[in-house]
């Protein structure tokens, strides 16, 4: 990210996808509450060393590598995120050198959980969602965007690109460790399963 786009961010202030964090003694809890926020919404972006109201304090840049490094242990230990979730944060340095640590969380196909609870993103709030009835939704809004959860009970054979099945058979195998039921599965076969997933 650029620092002419981290302006008009810093102009615009928090948003539903936007969220400042100050972080000045490390990354605190509800940091985390809003990766879980906007993976179960529509994503967003997390800019630790600003406050609030738009200020860079930054992070202090000795501690950023330990910083990072923190917040990829917790967004990645399955006893705190489920599921986990895989994140690359960066380091931008504003003018004056101070650094900012820059998260982009994709929104996920999946539904969150950061400490066995279910966070929403709700204008520029985090909001815990208990009610089973919201929870529900939740799912259900998901199905509806993501592909991997339909069925597409019409598509053919010859609507499948029959040429990329050697590929995707090679990332689920690297993927796997090397060891993916699909690297002995013939054309046909995957092109069957990849249809009904």
């Amino acid at each position: 990210m650029d620092l002419k786009t981290l302006q008009s961010i810093l102009t615009i202030g928090e948003t539903v996808a936007v969220e400042f964090k100050r972080c000045g003694n490390g990354i605190e809890t509800d940091t985390y509450e809003t990766v879980c926020s906007f993976s179960n919404r529509f994503g967003g972006d997390i800019f630790m060393g600003i406050l609030d109201d738009g200020t860079i304090l930054g992070v202090p840049e000795k501690a950023t590598s330990d910083l990072i490094r923190n917040f990829i242990s917790v967004v990645s230990n399955p006893a705190m995120f489920s599921p986990t979730i895989y994140l690359a944060p960066e380091i931008i340095k504003d003018e004056k050198g101070r650094a900012i640590i820059h998260v982009h969380v994709p929104p996920s196909a999946e539904v969150h959980s950061y400490k066995k609870v279910i966070y929403d993103r709700i204008d520029d709030a985090d909001v815990r969602v208990t009610a089973t009835s919201a929870i529900a939704q939740m799912y259900i809004r998901k199905q509806n965007i993501f592909t991997e959860k339909k069925i597409y009970p019409y598509a053919k054979m010859e609507d499948l690109r029959l040429d990329l099945l050697p590929k995707i058979r090679k990332m689920a195998q690297n993927h796997a460790g090397g060891q993916h039921p699909w690297a002995a599965m013939n054309d046909q076969v995957q092109a069957v399963i990849q249809q009904n997933l």
